[in-house]
C-alpha cells in the first residue's frame, strides 16, 4: 500500500464526512449575519466550510457551518463552538484567527481568518522537504501550539493537511475542531477525551487507546509529520486505521532516510523523531520549550553551530593571550624572588582559569569573541553556569595539567626520567584534543566535541535573537 493511499484511509476513517458530505442547505450568494457565502472550500464530518465576504469590512473570510442534517445535534454543536472559542483565545501569527461565532436560523456558524496557500500535505505531495526548512516549519507550529497549550488547549489533530503556509510563507494552525480544553481555563494537566478523534498516521498511542492526553500527545504528531516532511512519506503506514494505531504503539519506527541529504543532521533528526515519537508519554519532551530548544539546536540555519577550523583558530588566540599573561605575571614575580616554574608549570593551569572566568562571566573568551562566537548551554539556550563551565574545563584541559603536575611530582622524589616523559604527554595531550575537536565537527551537526557533551554545552555564532 502506497503512503498517499494510506494517508487518504486515514482521512477517510476518521473524518466522516469527507467522502459525502451532508448538504448543509448554504446556497451562494446568501447571507450568514453580514457575511455573503461566496463558494465552497470544503467539508468534512466537523462541517462545512465557505469562502465569504465580510461586508461590514470588505476582506474575505473562511465560514464554517454546521450541516443542515446535524445542525439540531447538541454535541456537534458544542463542538463548533468549542472550536470557535478555542481558537478565538488564541492571539499567534501561526494560529489562524477566529472573527466571529453567530445563529442565523437556526444554523450555527463561525468566520475565521481565510489563508491562502498550500498546506503541509500539498507541499509534501512535491517531494521530501530539506532539513532545515522542514525544521523551521515545526517551530513555527510548536509556537502556535505553545500559546494553545497556555490556553488550556491540546489540539488533537495535528498533521499536514492542518498546517497551511499562507501567502507570505508563515505558517497557520487550522482547524480546532478537535481541540480538548475546558473554555475559558488553563489546563496544566491532562485532558479527558470524549470520543476517540485524530489522524492514525500521526497519532499518538495513548491517543488511540482513548486515554487522558495533554501537550505531548500533539508533540507526538509534530514528530510523525517532522519524519513525513523530511523522509516524503509518514513514520508507518497499512491497510487499516486499526492496525496503523497498532504499529504506532507497537512497531519500531523506520529510521529517517537519508535521500542526498547531510548524513550528520539526519543523525541528529533521528534523534530528534525518536524522542518526540516516543511510545512512552513520558520519554517525550516534556515541554515546548523544551522541544523548541531541541529544534533550535538541530538546525543548523538556526543555531549555526561553529566548525573546527573557526574554533581551532579561537583556541589559539586564547593560548597567545594566557602564555602572554603567564610571562609577563611570571617577570614581574621573578622581580621578587618567586619563579612559578620552580612551583610546577602552572601554564594549563592558568588557560583553564582564564575559560572558567571568562566563559561563566561573559559565555566567550577573547579568542571566541574576536571570532563572534558563544559558549551557550544546551538546556537553556543561554550562557552556562559555573558548574558547568568547571566541567567543561576539566574535561578539555584536566589530562594535561594531571601530567604537568605529576611530572613535576616524579621530579621531586628523584625520578627526572620518568618525570620528563610524564610532562611530555601534557603536552602532547594538545595534539589529543586538537583531533578530538577535529572528529566531532565531522561526525556530528552540532559539532560537539567531548568536553562539550560531558557539559552540555555548545560553541556557536553568537546571535541577538531570542526564540
Amino acid at each position: 500500500m502506497t503512503a498517499a493511499s494510506a494517508e487518504q484511509l486515514a482521512r477517510t476513517a476518521t473524518l466522516p464526512g469527507r467522502g459525502t458530505p451532508a448538504p448543509s442547505g448554504i446556497v451562494l450568494g446568501q447571507q450568514l449575519g453580514h457575511y455573503r457565502i461566496d463558494r465552497k472550500l470544503g467539508a468534512g464530518g466537523m462541517g462545512e466550510v465557505y469562502l465569504a465576504t465580510d461586508l461590514a469590512l470588505d476582506r474575505h473570510v473562511a465560514v464554517k457551518v454546521l450541516p443542515d442534517d446535524v445542525s439540531r445535534d447538541a454535541t456537534r454543536r458544542a463542538r463548533l463552538i468549542r472550536e470557535a472559542r478555542a481558537q478565538a483565545r488564541i492571539s499567534h501569527s501561526n494560529v489562524a484567527h477566529i472573527y466571529f461565532v453567530g445563529e442565523e436560523a437556526g444554523r450555527l456558524f463561525f468566520a475565521m481568518e481565510y489563508v491562502t496557500g498550500q498546506t503541509l500535505a500539498d507541499r509534501i505531495a512535491a517531494g521530501p522537504v530539506r532539513v532545515d526548512q522542514a525544521l523551521e516549519w515545526i517551530r513555527a507550529a510548536a509556537l502556535g501550539l505553545r500559546e494553545a497549550q497556555r490556553q488550556g488547549i491540546t489540539h488533537r489533530d495535528i498533521k499536514p493537511s492542518n498546517l497551511m503556509l499562507d501567502a507570505h510563507g508563515v505558517l497557520k494552525i487550522l482547524d480546532f475542531g478537535l481541540a480538548a480544553g475546558a473554555p475559558g481555563a488553563v489546563i496544566e494537566g491532562p485532558v479527558a477525551q470524549t470520543s476517540l478523534a485524530g489522524t492514525p498516521l500521526y497519532m499518538a498511542p495513548e491517543q488511540a487507546r482513548g486515554e487522558a492526553i495533554d501537550a505531548r500527545a500533539d508533540i507526538y504528531a509534530l514528530g510523525a509529520t517532522l519524519y513525513h516532511l523530511i523522509s516524503g512519506k509518514p513514520p508507518f503506514a497499512a491497510e487499516s486505521a486499526e492496525e496503523l494505531v497498532s504499529l504506532h504503539a507497537t512497531a519500531a519506527r523506520p529510521p529517517v532516510p537519508r535521500r542526498g541529504q547531510v548524513r550528520t543532521q539526519i543523525g541528529a533528526i533521528d534523534e530528534l523523531c525518536a524522542r518526540m515519537m516516543a511510545t512512552r508519554v513520558e520519554d517525550r519532551f516534556a515541554s515546548y520549550d523544551e522541544l523548541l530548544r531541541a529544534l533550535e539546536l538541530a538546525s543548523t540555519a538556526r543555531t549555526q553551530p561553529a566548525g573546527f577550523w573557526v574554533r581551532a583558530m579561537a583556541s589559539g588566540v586564547d593560548f597567545m593571550v594566557v602564555v602572554a599573561l603567564y610571562y609577563v605575571i611570571g617577570g614581574l614575580l621573578l622581580l621578587g624572588g618567586i619563579n612559578l616554574d620552580d612551583n610546577g608549570n602552572l601554564l594549563f593551569p592558568v588557560l583553564g582559569m582564564y575559560q572558567i572566568l571568562a566563559v561563566s562571566r561573559w559565555g566567550r573568551t577573547a579568542g571566541k569573541a574576536l571570532f563572534e562566537l558563544e559558549v551557550v548551554d544546551v538546556e537553556t539556550s543561554q550562557r552556562p553556569p559555573l558548574a558547568r563551565v568547571v566541567r567543561r574545563t576539566l574535561a578539555m584541559l584536566g589530562v594535561p595539567v594531571a601530567l604537568g603536575w605529576a611530572g613535576r611530582a616524579l621530579d621531586a622524589v628523584g625520578e627526572p626520567a620518568i618525570g620528563n616523559i610524564v610532562e611530555g604527554g601534557a603536552i602532547a595531550s594538545i595534539p589529543v584534543l586538537v583531533a578530538l575537536l577535529l572528529y566531532a565537527s565531522a561526525r556530528n551537526t552540532s559539532k560537539r566535541a567531548v568536553w562539550d557533551r560531558a557539559s552540555s554545552t555548545l560553541v556557536r555564532y553568537r546571535r541577538s535573537t531570542s526564540m
